[in-house]
């Protein structure tokens, strides 16, 4: 039931971001009781109490249903879409930008960006859009702007600066931070490299990877199960108050 409840939320929550820009849909694997008993076994990784030598925990099981559970981020790319937006960009690849916050250096896939009244790029909570130097990058001309695919600025063919587009070896070391943002989960863990892999595309913007109709599938199948589930844990409880109640009975 725990796992089920846990699934509703993940699959609601997909649900919730469908239209969010660069948005990375939640997923969620299980492993059922047999699996985990068997890899348990084959692992090295027994701990020694005293002189007795004891496996490491399996799990509970719980009427038949999964074990062990993890919950990981779907990195795959949102369908593009045209925007016309010349501040709006795509990213060709599994790079991210590098936005400066309160907080820090933040990375994102969502390329929805706009100019500040200092002329400087930023994206839709005001946070500037960082370029290669690490800095803000500012437009000094009212000219239509352009943007290649590495990232360089220009307004009438002027530089105005290069957006950062970096790149992880392990996405395993980022998690997320609010809906489109993400972090080193530790900050000792090695920095991104420069996008070497990746480019950009001007006027379009990465759609949420969260489908509509499978995330309603899932909910239905999810929400469905843990009723089941319910149903069952009230009819094992009325199963047990009816023991307890014979018993009671029994010639003393």
């Amino acid at each position: 039931m725990v796992y089920r409840a846990h699934e509703v939320e993940v699959t609601a929550n997909n649900i919730a971001n469908v239209t969010t820009d660069g948005f990375k849909r939640d997923r969620l694997t299980t492993t059922t009781f047999g699996d985990m008993l068997l890899s348990r076994l084959e692992a090295n990784d027994n701990t020694s109490i005293g002189a007795v030598v004891r496996p490491p925990r399996i799990g509970i099981m719980n009427l038949g249903g999964p074990v062990g559970e993890s919950e990981f981020i779907d990195f795959s790319p949102g369908a593009p879409r045209e925007t016309g937006n010349p501040l709006d960009i795509y990213i060709q690849g599994s790079g991210f930008f590098e936005i400066e916050t309160p907080n820090g250096i933040r990375y994102t896939r969502n390329g929805s960006f706009q100019l500040n009244a200092d002329g400087e790029i930023v994206n839709l909570s005001g946070h500037f859009v960082l370029g290669t130097n690490g800095q803000p990058i500012r437009i000094s001309s009212p000219a239509p702007i352009s943007i290649r695919s590495d990232g360089e600025v220009t307004t009438d063919g002027i530089p105005q600066g290069k957006i950062s587009l970096v790149e992880f070896n392990d996405l395993n070391v980022i998690e997320k931070e609010g809906y489109t943002y993400f972090r080193l989960k530790d900050p000792a863990l090695p920095l991104p490299s420069d996008a070497r892999e990746s480019t950009m595309e001007q006027g379009r913007i990465e759609s949420s990877n969260a489908n509509a109709i499978d995330s309603l599938v899932r909910l239905i199948t999810a929400q469905r199960a843990y009723e089941a589930a319910a149903r069952a844990v009230d009819m094992f409880n009325q199963s047990l108050s009816q023991v307890s109640g014979e018993m009671g009975r029994l010639p003393g």
